[in-house]
Order: C-alpha cells, then structure tokens, then sequence
C-alpha cells in the first residue's frame, strides 16, 4: 500500500534529478533520491507506528481483581498491579532490486505486584507475590515486491527466536505472508492478505488480514481498519502533533519453569490484550516521537501451558478483567539505510 505523498516524492525525485543531470555527479543523485524516500517513510511511519526504526514504551496498569485457576478449579484471588516495558528496533540489512532483508530485536519485561491473597488449595500461600519475566527476540524477514498475473503482491518470510537467557534459544517460530493491494486513490486503499505461522502456541496456523484507510478531507481525519490488529482514527493537531483514538491487539510470552513435580516443568505463558484509548504524539525531534496514552486495558485470556502443548492444553489460567492503563513511549521515525 503506497501513499499519495510517497508516489508523489518519487516523481518529484525524478523530475529532479533529470533536470540537474548534467550538474550533479551519479553518487549525489542517488543521494538526493535517498533522501526523499527516507523523508516519504517516515511522514508514512506517522500514519503506521509498526513501521517505525524503534519504540520503547512502559505501560502501567490500574489495580485488579485476579483470579487463578490450576486444572479448572479454583486456586487463588488476589489484587494486583502490573507494569511493562515494551521495546523493539529494526535494522535494515540488506536491499536490492525488489528485495529486503530487515532484522529485529525485541524485549519485554512484566512486573506483577499480587495482595490481598485469598488461597483455596491448601499448597497455594497467601503471602504477598511479586514477580518479574521478561524475554528477548530476534527476528529475520526476507521481503519481495512482485507481481502475479499483472497484479501487485508483496510477500514475506520471517524466522524468529525467542528467549529469557543468553545461553539458548527456546522457541523458533516461522512465517509467512502474502498481501495484495486492491485498490489506491487519492482518498482511500484496500489490501488483503493471509499469514502463514508455524508455531505451536499460535492459536490458528492461518490468519487472514485485511488493511484499509480511508481519508475524510472535511474533518481532516484518518480512518485506519487494519484486521485483526487495529481500529482507529487519526487527527493532526498541528505540524508536530497528531492524536490516535482507537482499540488495538497485542500480547505477551514468556517462559516459567515450574519446580512442582506434578506440574509441567518447562512452560510457556501468553496472554491475549486489547487496549481501547487515546494517544498523543509529538515529534520532538526530526526524527524523535514522545507519545503518551491511556484509556481502558482487557486481558481477553492469559494461560501458562507446557512448552509442547497448544494453547487451548493449558493448565493455569487467571481472569484478569478491565482496567485503566496510561503508557509513555519513545519511537524514532525511519533513519537507517541498509547495509548495502
């Protein structure tokens, strides 16, 4: 899916370039072009945050009733509070022709805070609980821009691992993706795809998507569908600030090993969210976006299974419920060229 103002850099690049053919060597040419895509990416990366260089961001949840349950029946309730930290950076490796190869490095940590403990197995103590996991990735995806009976496809193909130590890697899991823009104008684009995921904690091994946006001139807003990962709206405030109004999807996993002999020793935990808010953003810097947001935040599911297993095989869970959250982020716009 390209943008008006991306198509419209390229041809001003163009015009550009063969105007002062004569006056510029090669090596400056391509320099100028370069910078102009680079400017076109990153007034997208405003629009589309996946598709920013890097972002940390620290989230912070109001307190809640927990509940957990071991085998389907009851083990505890407590209140508790959660915090977050979420950071990911991409590195272009490599680019040529209609091919890219990215790669990308990312962390999260959880910290729970658990009270107010109330047991209902006699093994199970009600003292008070904090808990702190966190798992680090590495991501590889080779990506093509073709086209199939004189249609334009983009296409992928990631490999990823992931991790709570640095002496191994326990969990590979591969992807795939195809997507196929249907229709751009000045106003509005459609594009449908499918992801192909190999891994055993995916809940489908094939995830349809679709992605549409749709520009209203007279309130100067963005509307941006893109399923299932996000609902919202977008409104620039001023040259250096916009806002985002909407629901989107995320989740978490991270490694537990359990020292229960009846319980599974090596296990995954996942959990399934939505947050439905607001988020501002201001760009501090040419390349530099302080955001800041909150609004209501659901663990739609969270379930520890062993590392083996699906997870609809789980054997923990917790009901977790809503609760008000406000994040803090920092993300950089697009500023690396690949490595070659």
């Amino acid at each position: 899916m390209k943008i008006k103002f991306y198509l419209g850099t390229i041809v001003l690049s163009t015009l550009f370039t063969a105007s002062y053919a004569q006056n510029t060597n090669p090596l400056t040419r391509q320099r100028i072009i370069d910078s102009l895509k680079m400017s076109a990416l990153s007034d997208y990366a405003t629009r589309y945050p996946i598709l920013r260089q890097g972002s940390i961001a620290t989230d912070f949840l109001g307190a809640r009733t927990i509940k957990g349950e071991l085998n389907g029946h009851d083990l505890y309730e407590g209140k508790t509070n959660i915090s977050r930290i979420r950071a990911a950076f991409k590195i272009p490796l490599a680019e040529w022709g209609k091919n890219t190869i990215t790669g990308v490095v990312s962390y999260q940590q959880i910290h729970f805070d658990t009270k107010d403990i109330t047991s209902y197995n006699p093994a199970f103590s009600t003292a008070n609980q904090s808990l702190n996991k966190s798992t680090v990735g590495f991501t590889a995806t080779f990506s093509r821009s073709d086209s199939i009976f004189n249609h334009p496809v983009t296409y992928s193909a990631s490999v990823s691992g992931l991790t709570d130590e640095l002496s191994s890697i326990k969990r590979v899991n591969y992807s795939g993706t195809l997507n196929v823009p249907l229709s751009h104008t000045a106003t509005s684009s459609w594009s449908v795809g499918v992801a192909v995921i190999i891994d055993p904690s995916s809940v489908s091994p094939v995830v349809p998507f679709v992605s549409y946006w749709h520009k209203f001139k007279d309130a100067d807003l963005d509307l941006f569908v893109d399923i299932p990962y996000r609902v919202a709206v977008r409104k620039q405030l001023s040259k250096k600030s916009w806002v985002f109004a909407g629901s989107e999807l995320g989740g978490s996993l991270f490694f537990f090993d359990l020292k229960q002999p009846s319980l599974p020793q090596n296990n995954i935990y996942t959990s399934l969210d939505i947050k439905t808010g607001a988020t501002f953003e201001y760009l501090l810097t040419k390349k530099l976006v302080f955001g800041v947001s909150g609004g209501v935040f659901t663990t739609a599911q969270a379930r520890i299974f062993d590392h083996n297993a699906k997870p609809n095989d789980y054997f923990f869970r917790t009901s977790n419920g809503s609760v008000p959250y406000v994040s803090f982020s920092l993300s950089f716009l697009p500023f690396l060229k690949s490595l070659r």
